[in-house]
């Protein structure tokens, strides 16, 4: 599995969070190529908005560390090409793939319930930038977390996973879909996301500054901002201004 593989790739049995250990090597001028960080249990792991990511043996777990050569007004597109390859890394291992959502910006669903999370947290400099991009998959466990359905591969297809037997389609996927950021096709990019989009043209709960709302979710903007008609009026948000109901 791992010669198909381009990046090169740093393997723990337990660390701490793939995410904290992609931010001491780049601190420390360890990385400086495309590098995926894999562990089989995390005992710090995290999503979204600080929450805890609980980290059972015989999920994925990854870190990939990508330097940025883009334009950084592409950086925000970082979100949808990750979103993009984990969903398809999942989709072929499904048999129902239009059950499969993307939650914006970077939820896996399956039938509503979480199947992946994704954490990306960029690095900018003048002298290097990077971005990490924490992937989480629920390949064997569905773990327990407040206020949100969960699921596994496991239990939806009744066969087991192993973590290294999707990294090398994640690998392959993330290039694919930076070559088309690269190649400046952006409106490729949107529609495969809306496409593939969780509630895309329905109504939705959102949480903004802990105060809940409802809206239409409209469409995605080519900036990747979303846009949701509330009360009549378009407005648009960027991934770090609002959270959405899992109740929606």
């Amino acid at each position: 599995m791992l010669d198909q593989i381009q990046s090169e790739v740093i393997f723990h049995e337990v660390i701490d969070s793939t995410n904290i250990e992609a931010k001491r090597l780049i601190e420390n001028d360890k990385i400086n190529k495309a590098t995926w960080i894999i562990a089989n249990r995390q005992t710090s792991g995290k999503g979204r908005n600080n929450n805890k990511w609980v980290s059972e043996v015989g999920n994925f777990y990854g870190s990939y560390v990508l330097p940025i050569n883009l334009d950084h007004r592409k950086i925000p597109f970082i979100s949808c090409i990750s979103s993009l390859s984990v969903y398809d890394a999942i989709k072929n291992l499904l048999p129902n793939n239009a059950l499969l959502k993307i939650k914006w910006p970077n939820d896996i669903l399956y039938n509503d319930a979480k199947l992946a999370g994704i954490l990306i947290e960029n690095l900018l400099s003048e002298s290097a930038s990077f971005s990490i991009i924490g992937v989480g998959i629920n390949l064997k466990n569905s773990p327990n977390i407040n206020n949100h359905k969960t699921i596994s591969i496991k239990s939806i297809i009744e066969n087991e996973v192993m973590p290294i037997d999707i990294l090398g389609t994640l690998d392959t996927n993330i290039n694919n879909y930076l070559n088309i950021l690269n190649s400046d096709n952006i409106s490729e990019l949107i529609e495969s996301y809306k496409n593939n989009c969780w509630k895309m043209r329905n109504r939705v709960r959102f949480l903004q500054n802990n105060i809940e709302f409802e809206g239409i979710l409209d469409d995605i903007t080519d900036t990747f901002e979303i846009l949701i008609k509330v009360n009549g009026e378009l407005k648009k948000f960027n991934s770090g201004e609002l959270s959405f109901s899992y109740k929606s």
